[in-house]
């Protein structure tokens, strides 16, 4: 019999999975279509949601705790304008104490010395508040003390050499108001500046409450948008968790638009009333003082005072613009500009008498004691009494305006909320994924 050559059997193929393919390329193809098809859309729209409500929770936290630090801040730096203007506002009052009392030689009467000792002890105690308050402006405080220093020395020896009657005495004191005026009131004249165009940005709450609602905004956008394709996608219209993260965005947006709404609002009305006040009032107490001062400097110049009266004449103007400022602020203040007229009324009498030769006249118009209102120190101590319960009671309500505001354990509350939301819609698509295979 013939036989047949045959050919060896081909080896077997590998053994095939069901879709065909060894089990590594099963579980390349898987990864391949991870992100595809409607399983893979709601892998993506679940892992786009969570990232947003964390982005939501680190913005709520850290864009809270920023507008309560703007809070805090512009508390802190509204202070320190109005006592950095109460330091130049007070070394004006000394040196118009000074110099009123410097008009009848020898020795100064108690009430002036009194003035002159408690404006200079209010300057050593508020330039001491305002460096530990604010360490930034420190350096510059330093060099304002050692120019207050200098003053203070240059006014004991006009004094010393006035109860002598020795006319070089009014020529210290001329020097000591004229340093003051060139050295140190500029420097406080700047620190107050600082420290105002730092609390007008923070009054604006500039950055924070932005970035707080623009992100919860475009969370719960997205999170409803997928809410909504889900639905329609499924055919089911309530996903739990989906349903529990947004109602926790949403609750979470409310709260901080509530609190920023607030916080703006205070904010406003703090910047364009009681601030805006203070800081005017506070400038027209030192032009007052200034002008006071020069009052009596024209007298004890006898004749050759041209200068310090067209000084006068601009700290009274100065002082009644700031009066009218203020009035804007607050309407209920027009006393103060009937008290300060009714100084500035004085001072013509005084002019009138010593313009018509009777210089004795004049300075006895200047120099009557402060109890009689009649007078021009009696005239005068009424305006600063009043503008100082003034500035005081505005300075206690922009306080207590601040504080008022409080957020508390609102950024801590936000920040979970929203951590808790990206936990939820992490797991939003987890059963509807399952459907699908």
């Amino acid at each position: 019999m013939t036989q047949i050559a045959t050919q060896p059997a081909a080896p077997a193929p590998p053994q095939q999975g069901l879709a065909g393919g060894t089990a590594a390329q099963r579980r390349a193809l898987a990864r391949r279509h991870y992100f595809t098809g409607t399983p893979g859309r709601m892998r993506i729209a679940s892992a786009v949601a969570a990232a947003l409500c964390v982005a939501f929770a680190l913005a709520g936290f850290l864009g809270l705790r920023g507008v309560d630090g703007a809070v805090d801040r512009a508390s802190a730096n509204t202070e320190q304008v109005v006592r950095v203007r109460a330091i130049y506002a007070d070394l004006l009052a000394a040196d118009a104490a000074v110099t009123n009392g410097f008009l009848k030689g020898g020795q100064e009467r108690a009430e002036n010395r009194k003035t002159y000792d408690d404006a200079m002890q209010r300057v050593a105690t508020n330039i001491a508040a305002a460096a530990s308050a604010q360490p930034a402006d420190g350096k510059a405080l330093a060099v304002l003390n050692a120019e207050v220093q200098a003053y203070a020395g240059n006014v004991d020896r006009a004094r010393t050499y006035n109860r002598e009657a020795k006319p070089v005495g009014a020529q210290y004191l001329r020097i000591a108001g004229t340093e003051l005026r060139a050295e140190g009131l500029p420097i406080a004249n700047a620190i107050a500046e600082a420290n105002q165009t730092r609390a007008d940005q923070e009054l604006k709450l500039s950055g924070y409450s932005g970035l707080v609602v623009g992100v919860g905004v475009l969370t719960l956008g997205v999170l409803a948008a997928i809410a909504i394709w889900l639905a329609r996608r499924t055919h089911r219209y309530l996903n739990v968790p989906l349903s529990a993260a947004l109602l926790l965005v949403a609750t979470a947006l409310a709260m901080s638009i509530s609190h920023i709404a607030q916080v703006s609002s205070t904010m406003n009305k703090v910047a364009d009333g009681d601030y805006r006040a203070a800081v005017s009032l506070a400038q027209a107490r030192a032009a007052a003082y200034d002008a006071k001062a020069n009052e009596s400097l024209t007298l004890i110049a006898r004749g050759s005072g041209a200068a310090y009266e067209k000084a006068y004449d601009a700290s009274v103007a100065l002082a009644s613009q700031q009066l009218d400022d203020l009035l804007q602020a607050d309407p209920a203040q027009n006393n103060l500009r009937r008290t300060f007229a009714a100084y500035t009324d004085t001072h013509q009498a005084i002019r009138t008498a010593d313009d018509g030769g009777d210089w004795n006249e004049a300075v006895d118009l200047a120099t009557t004691p402060d109890t009689e209102t009649a007078s021009s120190n009696g005239a005068f101590r009424a305006f600063s009494t009043a503008a100082d319960g003034v500035l005081d009671a505005k300075l206690k309500s922009i306080v207590a305006a601040f504080d008022r505001i409080g957020g508390g354990l609102l950024p801590l509350l936000v920040g979970l909320g929203a951590a808790l939301a990206a936990l939820l819609a992490g797991r939003a698509m987890s059963k509807r994924i399952e459907e699908f295979r």
